[in-house]
């Protein structure tokens, strides 16, 4: 089970079939996860190749990536088809409405977690996730994130496709796109996270941030 992508590591006051099926659910994204984050590495490092004018590690890297983030796609997309199919969105929607006194704690946990340093995000990135979970919940709010990585992964694999041929002047201009994407996805990603975990348990950001002074965000 992941630690830091899940939607819920532990559900004390559950039914055993509520437990079963955060599960189901949360199998993909660990998996997902854990995908689009060596994808992310792989365009970290593409631009340490780049710095050392090692170009055909660089398309290597690209290609690598690609082919990491539509891993990720594919196991993301299956938990979303797995919670469609078994009714687990409006189930957690009731849990976060339920820990927020009826109403799903979004902004009030992203303004935590952001003075906690776990997330950075500004005012208008708060009030857009928000705006997700008030319209349509979970399903939304994660739907977006599936929408916006789909986008991303046919960039990357459009560029993938002639890497080793693209001339100085795209590589100045994609390699910072690319990896200037990437971190606005997984900083979304980490604020559904940061939702999804810390939203459930509100005490868990104070600790998260105790002992430390309150700091501006972006």
């Amino acid at each position: 089970m992941s630690r830091v992508c899940n939607k819920a590591p532990s559900l004390p006051d559950g039914s055993v079939a509520d437990q079963s099926l955060y599960e189901r659910v949360d199998g993909p994204v660990a998996t997902g996860s854990a995908h689009f984050m060596r994808a992310g590495s792989e365009l970290h490092l593409m631009h340490s190749d780049l710095e050392l004018n090692d170009v055909r590690q660089a398309a290597l890297r690209v290609r690598c990536a690609a082919a990491a983030v539509g891993a990720a796609l594919v196991e993301y997309r299956t938990s979303h088809r797995v919670a469609l199919e078994l009714g687990f969105y409006p189930v957690h929607d009731e849990r976060l409405r339920a820990s927020g006194g009826g109403t799903a704690p979004v902004r009030e946990t992203l303004g935590e977690a952001r003075d906690a340093d776990l997330v950075q995000l500004d005012q208008a990135a708060v009030e857009a996730v928000a705006l997700r979970y008030e319209q349509g919940g979970d399903e939304a709010a994660f739907g977006h994130f599936v929408s916006e990585l789909t986008d991303f992964s046919a960039d990357l694999e459009r560029f993938a496709a002639h890497a080793s041929e693209a001339g100085a002047a795209d590589w100045q201009r994609v390699a910072w796109q690319l990896l200037t994407g990437f971190d606005r996805i997984r900083i979304y990603g980490q604020a559904l996270a940061v939702i999804n975990i810390l939203g459930m348990t509100p005490d868990a950001v104070a600790v998260a941030g105790g002992g430390q002074e309150r700091r501006n965000g972006i």
